[in-house]
């Protein structure tokens, strides 16, 4: 006698089985959406696959494009998180090159911790290149051009300019009482990179007000978090205390 699944159970089965088809959609300016897999981008114009043929849409053309992150740039920044830039920079440099200018949140923070990764690595000049590149896929950036400008002028010691660019952020941050999503991060970013100012300023007590505000409430960027938590155990060890 066959035993049989039974089909209550089949279905259960397959609802929750991952779908391997699942498709990328591409959603033009005229309103009309393309469903696919996106493969990159290559001269200006995104590649999608539709079944076995393979097309490019100019992303002038682009209105939006949904598409999870792959894996390696989930991997890179995990690496980055852990404080291991070589291996955050092996992954991150074929994602942000095979996807640049795709217009998703993921590919843009990609472009983005490129320059930052290079400069925590002392790579000045690979660090500029790579801001101008970002800069030109993703004029209207906002906050995380703000944001690499601030690094770049840091790492030229120029603490003066750093410090115009994080003002308006910090600001925004401390008028926050609830930190969510990708603008949290940028402003825990920027609260640390404020920290490193004050500091350079001899104004550690507000250093210490900027660090402990990442460490307590403004926990939406890891790295950030990780680095101003060594700086508040070395503040409080100097006796330190917040305005």
């Amino acid at each position: 006698m066959k035993s049989s699944i039974p089909r209550f159970l089949l279905a259960a089965v397959l609802l929750a089985a991952p779908c391997a088809s699942a498709q990328n959609v591409v959603t033009l300016k005229d309103g009309m959406r393309r469903e696919g897999l996106v493969t990159g981008v290559r001269a200006g114009a995104v590649r999608i696959k539709v079944g076995p043929a393979e097309t490019a849409i100019p992303l002038a053309n682009i209105q939006s494009v949904e598409m999870p992150a792959p894996a390696e740039y989930t991997a890179a920044v995990e690496a980055w998180q852990k404080g291991d830039a070589a291996s955050a920079l092996s992954r991150l440099e074929p994602v942000v090159s095979n996807f640049e200018g795709l217009p998703v949140d993921w590919a843009e923070r990609a472009a983005s911790l490129l320059p930052e990764i290079y400069l925590a690595e002392d790579r000045t000049p690979d660090a500029e290149q790579a801001f101008a590149k970002f800069r030109q896929l993703y004029p209207e950036a906002g906050s995380s051009s703000d944001l690499l400008q601030a690094r770049m002028a840091i790492s030229k010691e120029d603490f003066s300019a750093a410090r115009g660019k994080l003002e308006p952020i910090v600001a925004e941050a401390r008028q926050t009482l609830l930190p969510a999503g990708s603008g949290a991060a940028a402003m825990s970013q920027a609260l640390f990179l404020m920290g490193q100012v004050h500091e350079n300023a001899g104004e550690k007590s507000q250093a210490l007000e900027n660090y402990l505000l990442v460490t307590t409430l403004f926990k939406n960027d890891p790295s950030s978090v990780s680095r101003a938590a060594d700086r508040v155990r070395v503040l409080e060890e100097e006796n330190i205390l917040v305005p």
